[in-house]
Parts: C-alpha cells; structure tokens; sequence
C-alpha cells in the first residue's frame, strides 16, 4: 500500500494524460499529481522526433487484434495504439483536422450542454494551437503549445500539385476560403496541416511538459479501487499489477477507447451480465461501458504512373525532391473532403432503419454533412504485394460518419494475459506476430455492418476512379495496380455495387480514430464523471459520443483542454 494521498491519480499518459496533467498542475501548482503510464519514456527518443510518417508496429505500439469482422470478408485486423507516453501522438502522422462544426453541435444537442457545441469548443482548440499565419485569429490560435504548420506553410509544391488541384475543381471539389478546413466549414479542397515543428514530431509529454508531476513508467493498472462507506461507490485509488494501491482523491482515466472502457469493466462498472460471464461482481450497472465503438474505415489504392521518368513521386530521381522542405510531412498537399447524394444515401438509410427517413430531420440529411475524406500521395506507400518504387502513386478513402458501432468486452478477469496479436501495417496480410503485455479483452469493430457504410464507400471509391481516370488526370495514370494478395480485378469507371462491396470487405483498414467507448451521456456525465461512482472521471477519446469527419488528435487536444479547465473549476 501506498499511503500517499494524489490529488489526482490520471491513469494513461497519452494525448490526454499529458495535457490533463501539465494543466492541472498549472491551474494548481500545490496539487499532487501522479501519471501512470504502462509503456517507456519516449521523450528523448530521435525515432519518435523524426518520424518516418508513421511509428507502427514496434514497442511504442500495443497492436491489439480484434474479433474476426463478418462484413470485412471474416478478416481479423490489427489496431495499432501508442503505448508509452504520448500514446498515439508519438506514433501517429500528425495530421491536424477539427471536423465540422456541424458534428459538435450535434454533440452539444445530444448532451444538452452547449460547451460540446462548435463555438463552445473554439476557444479550447484555440488554446492548444499556434497556427501557421495571423489571417484568421478568430478561428486560430496563436500562441498554444502545438505548432501547426501546412504544405502551403512549408512550401511543398510537387509537379502534380495544380494538375490535382484542377482535378478536383473539375468534380466539383472547390478550394476552401484561405485552404483552411480547420474554420468550422471542412467542405471541399485544403492544405493538409500537420503537428510538426520544422519537420519534427510534436508529442504531448513534450509540449505539454511534465514538470511537478510524478510519473511513473511501465505501471500497469488492474483496476480502479473504490470503497462503498457512505452508501454509493466511491473511487479512492488504483491497483496496479504489482498489487501495489496508490490512494488519491480523485482518479482520472486517460487510457484511450480501448484501454479505459477495459479499466472500467475489470473494477465492476459496466454490464452485470457481462462481468458475470468472467467472475467480476458488478459494483455499478452500467450497460453502456464498452458499447459504441467508431473507427474511420479507410481504403489504400496504389495507382500507376503511365511515365515513371517524368519525376514526379518521391523516389523517382526528380532532384526537386532533395530540397529540405519534402521532408517536413506528409508526400502531399491537399486534403479533399466530400458530401454525399442524398437520394442514394436515403436508401441506404432506409435499409438501415426500416422506415423512409425525414430528409428535413435525419442527422444525416438535414445539413450538409462531411462524409468523407480523400487524400493523395505523391509516393507509393509500401503494401504487401507492391514492393516501394518510383511508378505509383498513392491514395485513401476515408469514411468519416459510421453508423456501424463495435463494442470492447472482457475475456477475462486479467488484464496480464499475454495474447498474440498479429502486428501488419497496413490492411491486407502479415505473417509477422508479436508478444504484447496487454489485457485479454475482446474488441468487436464491427466495420460495414450497414448499409450506410458501405454506401459511404462505394461513393469515394467511385469518386477517386473518376478522378484518377477522369479527363484531366487520366494523362498521368494508367490504373490501378492491386496487390498480389487480394486476387481481384483493378477498378473501373463502371464498376457494380457488387463487386465494390467485395473489394472494401477484402481490404478496407482501420484509420486508428477510435472513440465512443465510454460515451459522454450514457457513460460519463459533461464533467466526464462516471456515472454512479463518484472521484472517478473518463478524459480521453473514449467519451466522444459522435463521430467526428477529423482526424482525432486535433479535436482530442482541444475537449482534453476543455476537461482540465472544468476538472479545476476554471471553466
């Protein structure tokens, strides 16, 4: 036992443990704050400065394996997740997008608190954001903690840049006022903006420092502690695995939408019948805990260059691409987001609910909604099969409003069971496994179990064809290359509902935004209290209790900003 008393014992040092503990002892320089985090340090690590886009797969990832998925032709896939402080920021490809202001107000009616509403939301993503230029200072911060730069900021301009640009035009994908979607309105074509410094990653423990905070590494929580003396459960403490308890006043999880529903279901609050069926007495009935799952499914293409001399992707011999500013993100400049015809979404809705659908009131169909995102490389990102060359480019599809729901569960009473998990890094196969220390739980996705879903993408995989063999940039592309592994034919201008849904169930992939798990109104109140237990709180992407069209980790910095200010009794 250990007899010190926290004022705030946070659980995770990821995006949200970092930030709720940097400002808390900010708001409260006497508070006793102790951060504990399962992973390593990462803060003086050059592999995690210099990012390679993408830091998957090795020992800052916990690579969960989910549940076959039915509607993904019964496949398994790997959730890659940050394990170590920073969580997903230190892995991620630090891509910065809000989403629509539309998708928090519907979070602001849905709660009935208008602090989840867009303008209840700006001044928190204010906060965190020091933006690129000084055109918009109602939109933008200027002088948070994350430097925000763009491919206009940084000059990257790739031969192809006006070629796609006029693309888009041509389908009706107009440039956004200054190319900024991160103003509310994310409708149409902007610079992709990324959380890098001068090329280099920024990760929360490291903007967000963690001076006066106890941190503690490679603690792995069993479960919340809660005492009952008064009549209602009351958290007083964590035990960790070492059957070491840590008492505090309150106990804050930020251990993310897999992780904290976990947590949660292993110290008895979640579905009695569920914690039954692994020998966990329930301590507070609520249902809700685990239910909810969103994740983006994304859909990778490599497309073939009728001209792999001309130079124009990363890795042809085009010396342009030796000035220093390639390096500094993503291969890529816009960022194209995309609506959806509503006749042909309205029959995808009515297969879903049974019933016509209000266009005037459906959530769906009253406003003009970001369905979903369409990016372009200028390199071939490596997928098994399609070996790296200087032949290909590279697009995503990416469905931005699920209505599929998943769920995360226990297998067991354990959260030390060592399972192997399959470890590819991107959707198709691997034969590579790892051993991971991580909790026996079962995580359902549930990807395209709607009509809806597979409707969302159809329509972007039909979008990006037209594109890539439309009239205007059919002169660089001669089609699509499909990896060996799939054994399907290419796409095509005139391809069948059929033969697309077989194509996304064989290889749509994870975007790694999940959230939901612990939603706020149905799990957690606006405070992000748990329901029925009191000095316990759920900070972290788990609470989100709407889809959002963005990427998470610039909306999550901003709602953790909101939770520190109210946990303090600042806002």
């Amino acid at each position: 036992m250990d007899f010190a008393l926290y004022d705030y014992i946070i659980v995770g040092g990821g995006l949200s443990g970092c930030v709720l503990a940097n400002r808390l002892r900010e708001y409260n320089n006497t508070s006793k704050i102790v951060l504990l985090e399962a992973g390593k340090d990462t803060r003086d690590r050059s592999d995690v400065r210099h990012p390679q886009v993408l830091n998957l797969g090795g020992d800052l990832d916990w690579s969960y394996e989910t549940e076959p998925v039915p509607n993904a032709a019964n496949r398994t896939f790997t959730l890659n997740s940050g394990q170590g402080l920073g969580g997903g920021t230190a892995v991620n490809s630090s891509g910065w997008t809000r989403g629509s202001a539309i998708d928090f107000d519907e979070w602001a009616a849905l709660v009935k608190d208008e602090r989840y509403s867009y303008a209840g939301q700006l001044p928190w993503f204010k906060k965190c954001e020091r933006w690129l230029d000084e055109k918009n200072p109602e939109q933008h911060g200027l002088d948070g903690r994350i430097t925000i730069g763009s491919a206009g900021s940084n000059k990257r301009v790739f031969p192809l840049t006006e070629k796609i640009a006029e693309a888009w035009d041509a389908l009706g994908a107009p440039a956004l006022p200054d190319l900024d979607q991160n103003a509310g309105d994310n409708l149409g074509r902007a610079y992709i903006c990324e959380s890098r410094l001068d090329g280099q990653r920024q990760w929360s423990p490291v903007v967000y420092p963690l001076d006066g905070v106890e941190v503690r590494l490679e603690a792995l929580v069993q479960r919340v502690v809660m005492e009952n003396s008064s009549g209602s459960p009351r958290a007083t403490g964590v035990e960790l695995t070492d059957g070491s308890i840590l008492s505090g006043k309150e106990v804050i999880l930020c251990a993310g939408a897999l992780r904290s529903p976990q947590l949660l279901q292993l110290s008895g609050i979640g579905s009695p019948t569920d914690l039954k069926e692994v020998g966990i007495d329930a301590v507070v009935d609520l249902p809700d805990v685990g239910k909810g799952l969103t994740d983006h499914t994304n859909f990778w293409q490599h497309w073939r260059l009728r001209d792999p001399s001309a130079g124009y992707t990363l890795g042809s011999a085009n010396p342009l691409f030796s000035e220093p500013q390639y390096s500094k993100g993503t291969p890529m400049e816009w960022v194209v987001t995309h609506s959806l015809p509503k006749e042909g979404l309205a029959t995808a809705i009515e297969k879903d609910e049974g019933v016509k659908p209000n266009p005037s009131k459906h959530p769906l169909l009253s406003s003009a909604r970001t369905f979903s995102e369409t990016l372009i490389l200028h390199a071939k990102v490596p997928l098994p099969g399609i070996p790296m060359d200087a032949e290909h480019m590279t697009t995503a599809v990416i469905n931005f409003l699920p209505t599929s729901r998943g769920t995360v569960s226990l297998k067991s009473a354990n959260i030390e069971d060592h399972p192997t998990s399959k470890c590819p890094l991107w959707p198709y196969f691997s034969d590579i496994a790892v051993q991971k220390l991580i909790g026996r739980h079962i995580v359902n996705m549930n990807y395209l179990s709607t009509e809806v879903d597979k409707y969302q993408m159809r329509e972007g995989i039909r979008r990006i064809t037209s594109f890539m063999l439309g009239p205007v940039f059919s002169q660089y592309v001669a089609g699509e290359t499909v990896p060996d592994a799939l054994a399907v034919e290419p796409v095509t201008l005139n391809d069948s509902d059929e033969k697309l849904n077989k194509r996304v169930a064989l290889a749509a992939s994870t975007t790694w935004h999940y959230s939901g798990t612990c939603s706020m109104g149905k799990v957690v109140d606006t405070g992000f209290r748990v329901y029925g237990v009191g000095g316990l709180r759920v900070v972290d992407a788990s609470v989100i209790p709407v889809p959002l069209s963005a990427h998470i980790q610039a909306p999550l910095y901003g709602l953790t900003e909101q939770a520190a200010a109210i946990i303090a009794g600042k806002a």
